[in-house]
């Protein structure tokens, strides 16, 4: 079952619940707060293909909404040549897995 995950503007607990249900739970989202020994990706090497700006900008809205801070890398390729934010894998995991966007519609549900 899908979780919706809602941020409480004042505390910045963010809490959990199922579709449908009024039940929530904190959780902490101490995993995706960046370290050194965590591993960082692009949203190319993430997907497996470029994202687009739109896409990385609602990346990046969401991992300001949650704390979470990107590191800028410069790529050159045949295809591309500029600066590439890299995200902790934790963090796209949950972004694109349902933690913290719907998914179909791409709205996010981090208020805040």
């Amino acid at each position: 079952m899908a979780y919706i995950y809602e941020r409480n503007p004042d505390t910045n607990e963010i809490f959990r619940r199922k579709r449908g249900s009024s039940k929530r739970e904190l959780i902490t989202i101490t995993t995706i707060k960046t370290d050194n020994s965590m591993s960082k990706v692009s949203l190319y090497d993430y997907l497996g293909h470029a994202a687009g700006s739109e896409l990385g900008q609602k990346v990046a809205t969401a991992a300001r909404q949650a704390g979470v801070k990107g590191e800028m890398r410069e790529v050159s390729n045949p295809v591309y040549k500029g600066p590439v934010m890299l995200w902790p894998k934790a963090f796209l995991d949950l972004y694109f897995k349902g933690g913290l966007n719907e998914g179909t519609t791409g709205k996010q549900l981090l208020k805040g």
